[in-house]
């Protein structure tokens, strides 16, 4: 079975993946300075807690946007489940056509969404940051924006203000406010939405067609229904652009 790991700002989340299908998704916090032997123990607790063997796994691809934690963390990946650790490098076949100006840039939920579902493509990924990516109508990866994400927004908010306080989001149908927390709760719900909304606008403007829109990452929970129901509500779609890649590119692993 292949195990595929993605090493996020806030979080580590792991997929393991029975051909194509996702039967377990895991995940902990980020934490920069952990050692190999913490890592160890955390991912075999993750595993026991979850009642999986990790005698299973024979596949391991590893995706990081933190490198502190690579050396470390790698490491225990390969002490914990004794095979070989595919990392996301620039060698990596990915069946993805770039237009633009760094290709070491693409995204792994790039690849799981021009392969499930064709393309012209909107990904809209939200979680530390909050991203939009487009694959064009012919194919090609041309374009992206990156915002502050939704609960970076949100302790920025906080933190920067004397009086206003920390706010646990819910996810909320009513607009209208009537007390401090449903305030910033809403505002930030609301906010968000409407911005990922008017950018998607702009985005089939500038380009005279319209796209497809894949809705993904952590915070994209709290949003979904706030966003047009034409939007395709997929959360795992970085753990499966991973399986992709793994299945796609370990034979030529050495």
């Amino acid at each position: 079975m292949n195990l595929c790991v993605d090493v996020g700002n806030t979080t580590i989340g792991f997929g393991v993946f029975d051909e194509n299908n996702l039967i377990l998704k895991m995940k902990f916090q980020t934490d920069r300075y952990k050692t190999e032997t913490e890592f160890s123990l955390g991912i075999k607790d993750l595993f026991i807690k979850n009642k999986f063997d990790i005698n299973k796994i024979d596949k391991i691809i590893y995706s990081s946007v933190v490198p502190l934690v690579n050396h470390p963390l790698k490491s225990a990946l390969i002490d914990v489940f004794k095979c070989k650790v595919m990392s996301i490098s620039s060698g990596i076949k990915t069946g993805i056509m770039m237009k633009i100006d760094n290709p070491n840039e693409l995204g792994n939920d790039l690849v799981a969404g021009k392969n499930l579902y064709s393309y012209p493509l909107l990904i809209v990924d939200l979680g530390t940051a909050s991203k939009i990516l487009l694959i064009d109508k012919d194919g090609y990866f041309s374009s992206a924006l990156i915002m502050p994400g939704l609960f970076v927004s949100a302790n920025a908010l906080t933190d920067s203000t004397k009086l206003l306080p920390s706010v646990g989001l819910e996810s909320s149908r009513k607009f209208l406010a009537k007390n401090t927390i449903e305030a910033i709760n809403n505002g930030l719900l609301y906010g968000h939405s409407e911005m990922i909304k008017g950018l998607i606008n702009r985005f089939e403007e500038e380009l005279g067609y319209k796209c497809k829109v894949i809705l993904s990452g952590g915070a994209s929970f709290y949003l979904k229904d706030l966003l047009p129901s034409s939007y395709i509500y997929e959360q795992d779609l970085v753990l499966k652009g991973l399986n992709i890649l793994l299945n796609k590119n370990w034979g030529n692993l050495k």
